[in-house]
């Protein structure tokens, strides 16, 4: 089922993107993310900002990224 809508989904997103989600989902703090993603702590706040417009999240909650995320086969 995953795997099902994940093909499906029209999202496209990398492996710095999953890997950054996977993180999240798993609560770790983002001071802690450039010692697991190799990006900037910048780098890294500019790819979650792309991730709430692609997930389309009005309000910026890394809650609610992890749940639409999870909800579409990406987690």
């Amino acid at each position: 089922e995953i795997l099902r809508k994940n093909v499906s989904s029209k999202i496209m997103l990398d492996d710095i993107d999953r890997k950054i989600l996977y993180e999240l989902s798993i609560g770790s703090k983002m001071k802690e993310l450039p010692d697991v993603i190799p990006l900037s702590k910048a780098g890294i706040e500019k790819r979650k900002r792309v991730l709430y417009s692609v997930f389309n999240i009005k309000d910026n909650s890394d809650r609610q990224l992890i749940i639409k995320a999870k909800s579409s086969g990406f987690i």
